[in-house]
């Protein structure tokens, strides 16, 4: 009896013994994943934030003046985001060098004309017959796209809002 009973304390004892080993490995467990998450985090907030494209800029503009070559011009700002998607025809920056001057435009479009937006940078937008300017850098459809789809996209958008 006395054998038994020695045997069933030994057996407690193991229990007792293996369940803190277990709740200290479980406890190691979480405090590094602990430590990995606020890792993570810190690392994560350093992080510089992404600067803004011109395309960003455009699709935060509040107001935009839209011009014709002939002086004719119109601000659109109730429905701008008929405007703010020419952020999504996913143009790409050129090295072009265009052989037209910068006053041969067909269309115009100011995001954030100074009339309208104090203290906010004025984005012009210039649709040339085979580029756009957007200030001083150029910008062609990506491979595949032709061209006269962009300036499809402006004669609908100048036919709609100076009409």
């Amino acid at each position: 009896m006395i054998e038994h009973f020695m045997v069933e304390c030994y057996n407690i004892y193991q229990k007792k013994i293996n369940g803190e080993l277990l709740r200290c490995i479980n406890m190691k467990k979480i405090i590094t994943l602990m430590l990995a998450s606020l890792m993570i985090l810190s690392l994560a907030a350093c992080s510089s934030p992404k600067e803004k494209t011109v395309f960003d800029l455009i699709k935060e503009s509040p107001v935009a003046k839209m011009e014709l070559p002939d002086g004719s011009n119109t601000y659109v700002d109730g429905e701008i985001a008929a405007l703010r998607s020419f952020a999504d025809l996913e143009l790409i920056a050129s090295p072009l060098e265009p052989a037209d001057t910068e006053d041969d435009w067909l269309y115009r479009i100011v995001f954030n004309p100074s009339e309208k937006v104090k203290y906010a940078n004025e984005i012009i937008v210039s649709f040339h017959q085979d580029y756009v300017q957007i200030g001083s850098e150029f910008y062609l459809p990506q491979n595949g796209v032709a061209f006269r789809s962009i300036l499809e996209w402006a004669q609908l958008k100048f036919d709609f809002f100076l009409e």
